[in-house]
């Protein structure tokens, strides 16, 4: 009963701060950590920051938490590499990848041109998961020891 309570306390509190339909997605510091900006210029686009010791797979959970929290993608809306884990263009010193959910022709090319792989790299523009594949990559918060 009190997990539920809880639960219900949560979405509450998530509902009242969720973007509303019109408007504009804000940057957001992801779960695990990771700064997620949205690109002003073109609507879909967003650019996530890599922290210390991120793999691609933590790249697409950040990826995967912005596109539901901040644009509010549905389930069957696929998020798109747009280019591949490198220095950042809009903040230098840093290192980032871009993604979005409004993929142009020439990304939905190259996404068809790519092998089939389960390989949650951000090295090839074009690769692309559902949302839920990539928050099924996030880490759990503890990283306990082996024993």
């Amino acid at each position: 009963m009190r997990l539920a309570l809880t639960l219900c306390t949560v979405l509450a509190l998530t509902a009242c701060v969720a973007p509303g339909p019109n408007e504009a997605p804000q940057a957001i510091r992801t779960f695990r950590g990771n700064l997620v900006v949205p690109d002003p210029a073109i609507p879909g686009q967003f650019e996530v920051f890599v922290r210390a010791g991120d793999s691609g797979s933590d790249l697409w959970c950040a990826a995967s938490e912005f596109a539901e929290r901040e644009l509010r993608v549905p389930v069957n809306r696929r998020i798109y590499l747009v280019t591949p884990r490198g220095l950042s263009q809009t903040r230098p010193g840093l290192r980032s990848a871009i993604f979005t959910v409004s993929p142009e022709v020439a990304l939905l090319d190259a996404a068809r041109d790519l092998p089939d792989s389960l390989s949650m790299d951000v090295t090839r523009p074009g690769r692309n998961f559902l949302p839920l594949h990539g928050r099924i990559a996030c880490r759990p918060i503890l990283d306990l020891p082996f024993e």
